[in-house]
C-alpha cells in the first residue's frame, strides 16, 4: 500500500465527485466550524480562516467539557470519560504522589504538577485519539486513507497499540523477527482484539481518583469473563498451584521490561535506558486473602522509574523521599499468554516441574533465572524491592 504524503495525514482528501458528506455520517450534519471553530467567512485565506482554530475538539477543557460532549451529541459518554483512567492517568498520578511522599497528586509540589501536565499528559487519550485520528504521541494525523472518518470501534493498530505498543502490543502480537521467534498471544491467534476484553464501558467510565488500573472495578477478569469453569482441578499442576501462583507465572512468555526513565526525552539518548525482554517471578505485591490477587507468587515487570527521573522539573520534584517505600518491580499481567510456554511444555515426556522447579534432583538449577532475587536488582533499588524478591521464600533447597 502506498505511503501517505505528510500533508495527507492532516488534510481531508476527496476523490472524484465525492463530497465531504460522503466521508462520514457526522459530516452530513456538522460543519468544520461546529467542532473546530475558526472563521468560515474567509475560505480563501488560510491564516484568517484558522484564527481561533481548535485542533482537537475532543480535548477536555478546563471547564470539564469538550465539543463531543455537547448536549445533543455524546454528553453522557463524554461526561464520564473526563474522569476515566484513560484520560486522567490516575494510576500514574497515584504512584508519582506516593513516591513524592504525599497521599494525593494534588499535594505534590507545583513543579511536579506542572511537569506532569507539560510532558506526561501527551500520552492521555482524547475521544479523537481513539475514534478519528492516530494519537499525537504516535505521530498524529489521520490513519491511511481514512480522512476524518469517525469509527465507533477503535482500530487496534492505529489507535490501541499505537500508544500501548512497546509492552502490550509487542506482547500480544508476538515477534517473529527474533530468534527463536516468540509466537503471538494465544488470544490474538484466535482472532481476539483489544476490545474483546477492554470494552467501551471500561474505557469510557469514570474511575476513582488516586487508584490505579488494578484497583478499578471494571478491570477485565479472565475467570469472570471467559474461563468461568473451575480451573482449580483441571489438571495436577492446577490442583497444586492454583492459589499460590498467578496464571501468568506459568502461561506468560517473556515480556518487555524497562530499565530506567527520564523526562524531557533523555530516554532516547541515555545509554543507561534500555528495554529488555525477560521473565521474572516474585512475591505478589498486591496479595489479598482471596480473589484475583490471592496468589503468593506473580509475574513482575521493571517499570520505568529512577530516583532522579523528575530532576529536570526542578529541585522540589527531584526529591522522591518515598522512593524506597515502593517496588520498582511491579505486579504485571503480560499480554503474552500461551497454553504451552517454556514452563508448561511437557512434550517428549518432560515433566512440568523440570522446567520450573530449581531443587537439585527435582528440577533444574537453570530455572533460577525465572525468579527475582535481590542480586537481580540494581544496588540503588534493593531496599525498594525487599518486599517482592523471593530470597528466603522459596521451598527448602530451591535457592
Amino acid at each position: 500500500m502506498a505511503q501517505l504524503e505528510p500533508w495527507e495525514k492532516v488534510y481531508i482528501r476527496l476523490a472524484g465527485s465525492q463530497t465531504i458528506e460522503d466521508l462520514d455520517e457526522h459530516l452530513k450534519y456538522l460543519s468544520c466550524v461546529d467542532c473546530h471553530e475558526g472563521n468560515n467567512k474567509a475560505p480563501n485565506n488560510m491564516e484568517v480562516a484558522h484564527e481561533g482554530l481548535v485542533l482537537d475538539p475532543s480535548e477536555i477543557l478546563n471547564n470539564g467539557k469538550n465539543t463531543c460532549g455537547e448536549s445533543d451529541c455524546h454528553e453522557s459518554i463524554a461526561g464520564s470519560f473526563k474522569n476515566s483512567l484513560h484520560l486522567q492517568q490516575w494510576g500514574y498520578k497515584k504512584w508519582l504522589a506516593l513516591r513524592s511522599g504525599v497521599d494525593e497528586f494534588e499535594q505534590c509540589p507545583q513543579s511536579t504538577k506542572d511537569g506532569f501536565a507539560s510532558e506526561c499528559t501527551d500520552c492521555h487519550a482524547t475521544c479523537g485519539d481513539c475514534h478519528i485520528a492516530v494519537p499525537n504521541s504516535a505521530g498524529g494525523g489521520f490513519p491511511k486513507f481514512k480522512y476524518h472518518r469517525f469509527f465507533k470501534t477503535p482500530d487496534q493498530e492505529n489507535n490501541c497499540t499505537a500508544c500501548h505498543g512497546t509492552r502490550v502490543g509487542h506482547d500480544f502480537e508476538g515477534d517473529y523477527d527474533i530468534f527463536p521467534p516468540r509466537p503471538e498471544d494465544v488470544h490474538a491467534e484466535m482472532g481476539f482484539t483489544c476490545m474483546n476484553c477492554h470494552d467501551q464501558t471500561e474505557m469510557h467510565s469514570a474511575a476513582p481518583q488516586n487508584k490505579d488500573r488494578y484497583e478499578y472495578e471494571l478491570l477485565p477478569s479472565c475467570e469472570d469473563g471467559c474461563h468461568t469453569e473451575d480451573l482449580s482441578t483441571a489438571n495436577t499442576y492446577h490442583s497444586t498451584h492454583f492459589d499460590d501462583m498467578s496464571c501468568y507465572v506459568c502461561h506468560s512468555q517473556p515480556y518487555n521490561n524497562c530499565t530506567s526513565c527520564h523526562v524531557e526525552g533523555q530516554w532516547q539518548t541515555d545509554p543507561n535506558y534500555t528495554v529488555t525482554e525477560n521473565f521474572k517471578i516474585g512475591l505478589n505485591p498486591r496479595k489479598t486473602e482471596s480473589g484475583r490477587f490471592r496468589h503468593k507468587f506473580a509475574t513482575l515487570r521493571r517499570i520505568p522509574i529512577d530516583r532522579d527521573s523528575y530532576e529536570n522539573w526542578g529541585p522540589a520534584s527531584a526529591d522522591l523521599p518515598a522512593y524506597d517505600d515502593y517496588p520498582t518491580w511491579k505486579y504485571t499481567t503480560p499480554h503474552s499468554i500461551r497454553k504451552y510456554t517454556a514452563r508448561t511444555d511437557t512434550s517428549g515426556g518432560v515433566q512440568c516441574w523440570e522446567s520450573c522447579h530449581t531443587k537439585e534432583g527435582f528440577g533444574n538449577r537453570e530455572n533460577l533465572k525465572y525468579y527475582l532475587f535481590a542480586d537481580d536488582v540494581d544496588e540503588d533499588e534493593k531496599k525498594a524491592n525487599e518486599s517482592v524478591v523471593v530470597d528466603g521464600h522459596l521451598p527448602d533447597g530451591w535457592e
